[in-house]
């Protein structure tokens, strides 16, 4: 081989190589063999609070001075659409949008310009707000800048990043486009009580937030929600190692969960059924529920244990992620080795 051609190739080879070590780095994933995975299990009861910037929920008509109108509906607004700014104000919460409605000045009889986000696009639009016989003063508006709700903490890897819930939050007012990208924060809980299933009616825990947060949340996934972790009240907990799906026997294991204030149990289960997957699911792992204390109290799974850690000797193998409604006893979880994927942690087999 002539010398030059050598030095095109080897310069044609590194650069293929440099590329693709880059793609790799690039991505932000990390390949690990599970073995060398170890992660501290939570168990914990989390209260959650997703920003989802101004929301408009719903339009309603307004009875007004000269009749009764739907401004919003006339102005193009929908059910979904994010407020991005009114009057050339950041709305990131309803304060900022009723501060505006009550510096309005109808004289001129000018609209209202309100910036909409749907579906990732940003949209221009006019209201006029509506003076009602009562001297207020309407758009018609049914707005929301949250969600609150309670679940479990599954996992926290390397003292630093969560990943909690087993499946992702939904809502039937927000598009799944938008929803994937709400932030918000998770916080200390205590059960104060649950409403027990039963058969056709999935019961749930009550639980008060603390006043603090703990974690933000970066992502709300298929199969959890991730972040960062803040405190470190956690870094004392004995990690646990890993086992993937085809670690993973039917028969004995046992979940963590909290049924009562914020004290952590660890509870018998049996898998009952395993559904080998090759892609992402939520619903690979079937249970019942075998602990008598855990059912004489709940009846088996409720709202809110979404996200308990499945254990089965002595590793972690995924999160509780569903209640069948025909039978409390029973329900699904997600394999561990998807909820880390989603974190962009990825299993070298």
């Amino acid at each position: 081989m002539d010398i030059s051609v050598k030095k095109q190739f080897i310069t044609v080879l590194f650069t293929i190589i440099l590329s693709l070590f880059y793609n790799i780095e690039a991505s932000g994933n990390t390949y690990l063999k599970a073995e060398d995975i170890y992660l501290t299990p939570g168990g914990e009861t989390i209260g959650i609070e997703l920003n989802t910037n101004v929301m408009i929920v719903d339009t309603y008509t307004v009875k007004g001075v000269n009749g009764t109108v739907d401004p919003a509906k006339l102005a193009g607004l929908n059910p979904g659409d994010i407020i991005v700014s009114i009057n050339g104000k950041k709305a990131e919460q309803i304060e900022d949008v009723t501060n505006e409605l009550m510096i309005y000045k109808d004289t001129q009889d000018k609209p209202l310009n309100i910036i909409i986000r749907r579906e990732g696009r940003l949209y221009n639009k006019e209201i006029y707000p509506v003076y009602t016989k009562n001297n207020t003063i309407s758009i018609g508006l049914y707005l929301r800048d949250n969600i609150l709700g309670i679940g479990t903490l599954t996992f926290i890897y390397d003292n630093q990043y969560f990943g909690a819930l087993g499946h992702q939050i939904n809502d039937k007012n927000l598009l799944n486009s938008e929803f994937n990208k709400v932030t918000g924060i998770i916080k200390k809980a205590e059960v104060t009580s649950i409403n027990k299933s039963v058969r056709g009616n999935p019961g749930e825990k009550r639980a008060t937030f603390g006043k603090e947060s703990i974690g933000n949340i970066n992502e709300n996934k298929n199969t959890g929600i991730y972040g960062k972790i803040s405190s470190k009240e956690f870094n004392s907990k004995t990690k646990l190692g890993i086992a993937t799906q085809n670690e993973i026997k039917l028969g004995d294991a046992t979940i963590l969960t909290v049924i009562e204030n914020n004290r952590i149990d660890e509870f018998s289960i049996k898998i009952i059924e395993l559904d080998r997957q090759n892609t992402k699911d939520i619903k690979g792992i079937k249970i019942k529920i075998t602990d008598e204390r855990l059912l004489d109290r709940t009846g088996g799974i409720v709202q809110g244990m979404s996200g308990s850690p499945i254990i089965q000797n002595n590793k972690i193998i995924g999160a509780l992620t569903h209640v069948l409604v025909d039978d409390t006893t029973q329900g699904y979880g997600v394999y561990i080795e998807f909820m880390l994927e989603d974190m962009g942690i990825f299993i070298k087999h």
